[in-house]
């Protein structure tokens, strides 16, 4: 493969990368129906007499990076000292779209960072073929579209690891140097990907073993504490609080242990250990068929490493062990980390199986480049589904604006399961009325007062949205009309596969089962009292 061909193709998978990413990025605006964008953009919006978060959850390099951007932009379009005003309207969309787009952009931005990683170290058919996993990987492409921190994590995380690798080959200084920096950048944006710095480690030692140097002697290469301070300086110039709010650090991450244990009884609805892993999360992330290439490439490199390898599998092994240690309330998109390294890893067979190809028959590149679109059209297909998925009003929107002109405001609205993320976002001066308890009295008493109902339920995250029961839905229906019901799973469909431990109400698999995004939302009209001939609000008879 030719230099021009390689640079075509890059360009060629930088280009779909951007085009799966950007699109449908509007999703839901001006509501916010990605939960946790509510950690990075209303924290950015809201420096202004001190740069401190006050939120130590998240770490803060994203936020100033989006508050930066906000800011630039604001300036450039002639805001003036009172930038925030112009973000205002429409509870912030338009900074929400920007913050948005500086996801969606180093996601893109990932692509060619991987494929550099991989060709400076195996080989540019080993790159391009990391470059396509990146490219087209669902998780990656879904996480892109949102303003969290997984996916720009993962692009500092790439640049680390390129550097990483050419630490394991060559081992100059500025290797050392610029693997820390990443690395320190990485665990500012998102904390468990410095857990790369294990690899560089393993890389040094790695480099270290090929010169015959003794292991004391690797560990006391001051290269590696070089390496290591910068990775430091790095990681706190980009989330200082961390440190400086020491306090503020201990309360919330004593606070996510205290939640993590009490929520849902401390038992995970997607479940635990290595079969949530490979059974639950990576083949919802991956695909079946990418989830076993990867893993038999991991597996595979063992038996012909090259320089950094082993550097990568001691990368996904922390990783994978974080993953499947105790009983944590972990997420599909947590698989952003090990993906990247992983591709690199599936590039390495890759390039191996082509060079073992063609020594065989000089053009069965042709046919190894078509196996491997074969191996990638699946997740091409769903990433296409979801933006087409995405692009459609979700139920919440439908049923808010149906709220809004068809119930006077003041009026009293029984929420089902209380005011989640799986209800429309209503204002207008509704008196809202929690009615949590599962049973039907609970309900009764809480219509007494009421006029209107409103549920939700969605099958696949019935931890998130429950349907009434057979009671509550009887007790409905024999004192009201249903006025409204907007469904959002074809009758007779395939069940899509959601993670259950994610309050987003947009599949990973039998996305073509949906209709539109969100749960399912009735809304009945009470206009019956319990006594039978008597109406609501009004006298017997």
């Amino acid at each position: 493969m030719g230099r021009s061909s390689r640079y075509f193709l890059l360009i060629a998978l930088t280009a779909i990368a951007a085009w799966l990413r950007f699109s449908a990025i509007g999703f839901g605006l001006p509501e916010q129906y990605r939960p946790d964008e509510e950690m990075t953009v209303p924290t950015a919006l809201g420096f202004e007499h001190d740069f401190n978060p006050h939120l130590a959850i998240y770490p803060a390099a994203q936020t100033y990076l989006i508050h930066g951007v906000l800011r630039s932009y604001a300036a450039l379009s002639g805001a003036g000292s009172n930038w925030r005003m112009m973000y205002r309207a429409e509870g912030d969309a338009r900074a929400f779209r920007i913050a948005r787009k500086i996801a969606a952009a180093m996601g893109t931005a990932t692509v060619p960072a991987v494929y550099l990683a991989a060709a400076s170290s195996f080989g540019p058919q080993a790159a391009i073929a990391a470059a396509g996993i990146v490219a087209v990987a669902f998780i990656h492409v879904r996480d892109s579209k949102f303003a969290k921190v997984e996916v720009p994590a993962g692009f500092w995380l790439a640049l680390s690891l390129a550097m990483m690798l050419l630490l394991a080959k060559r081992g100059r200084l500025i290797d050392y140097g610029l693997a820390g920096l990443f690395c320190g950048l990485a665990a500012a944006t998102h904390y468990t990907s410095g857990s790369v710095a294990i690899g560089i480690v393993v890389a040094h030692l790695e480099a270290r073993q090929r010169e015959a140097k003794p292991l004391l002697t690797s560990l006391l290469d001051a290269r590696i504490y070089l390496a290591g301070a910068i990775t430091l300086l790095a990681f706190l110039s980009a989330d200082p609080y961390f440190v400086l709010d020491w306090a503020q650090t201990k309360a919330d991450f004593g606070f996510m242990r205290v939640i993590y244990a009490d929520w849902n009884h401390g038992h995970s609805a997607a479940g635990y250990g290595w079969t949530w892993l490979l059974l639950r999360a990576m083949p919802a992330s991956f695909g079946i068929a990418l989830e076993i290439f990867l893993l038999v490439a991991m597996v595979w490199v063992v038996f012909r490493p090259r320089p950094g390898t082993y550097a990568l599998l001691a990368f996904v092994a922390v990783c994978f062990l974080s993953l499947t240690r105790g009983h944590p309330q972990l997420e599909f998109r947590y698989l952003v980390n090990p993906l990247i390294a992983m591709a690199l890893l599936g590039g390495v067979m890759a390039e191996d199986l082509i060079a073992m190809a063609q020594s065989w028959m000089p053009r069965m590149r042709y046919v190894a480049a078509l196996a491997g679109a074969l191996l990638l059209a699946p997740s091409l297909l769903r990433d296409i589904q979801l933006n087409h998925l995405l692009q459609a009003p979700d139920t919440r929107t439908i049923a808010k604006f149906w709220i809004l002109n068809h119930i006077p405001s003041r009026d009293s609205i029984v929420l089902v399961d209380g005011y989640d993320y799986g209800k429309p976002r209503i204002a207008g001066g509704y008196n809202l009325i929690d009615a949590k308890a599962e049973s039907a009295t609970s309900l009764r008493d809480a219509i007494k007062s009421a006029r209107w109902v409103i549920a939700e339920s969605f099958p696949p995250l019935t931890q998130w949205s429950r349907d009434v029961n057979a009671e509550e839905k009887a007790e409905l229906d024999s004192r009201g009309e249903l006025q409204l019901d907007v469904p959002s799973i074809k009758p007779d469909a395939a069940l899509p596969v959601c993670d259950p431990n994610d309050a987003f109400y947009v599949p990973f698999t039998h996305i073509d089962s949906m209709i539109r995004p969100g749960p399912r939302i009735r809304i009945w009209k009470i206009t019956r009292d319990s006594i039978p001939g008597t109406k609501l609000g009004g006298s017997p008879g």
